[in-house]
């Protein structure tokens, strides 16, 4: 049997890398809140960059845990998920590029052609 000690560190080390492997999620409620925001604001700019951050905002629902985030939900997230990059596909000028995880927000950003300039 070991050191209680050496076990604590080991499980600690086993945690943090655990968390590094996965992005740490936003409360679900401020998620659900921000894209409905988003959808709004989108109705009335019609922007391709913000379609592509709601579609992304979707497809981060689906990480949650079923105690945090009800399977339906989830499962709605995902067919919305995929309307949206439909319309996103549809308004967008040119093919875009998926942006890796590790790749910050403002450089996909820059990525990202909107179909109108006068939008923004």
């Amino acid at each position: 049997m070991g050191n209680p000690a050496t076990r604590d560190d080991e499980t600690d080390r086993m945690r943090t890398m655990d968390t590094t492997r996965r992005p740490a999620l936003p409360d679900p409620t401020s998620l659900i809140a921000a894209l409905m925001t988003m959808m709004t604001r989108f109705s009335c700019l019609g922007c391709p960059r913000l379609a592509n951050r709601i579609r992304r905002n979707l497809a981060l629902l689906q990480h949650y845990a079923d105690d945090d985030m009800p399977p339906m939900l989830k499962q709605l997230a995902l067919r919305l998920e995929r309307e949206w990059a439909q319309l996103f596909t549809a308004i967008a000028d040119e093919p875009q590029v998926e942006k890796s995880i590790d790749q910050p927000h403002e450089q996909h950003d820059k990525l990202i052609q909107p179909a109108s300039q006068s939008l923004h």
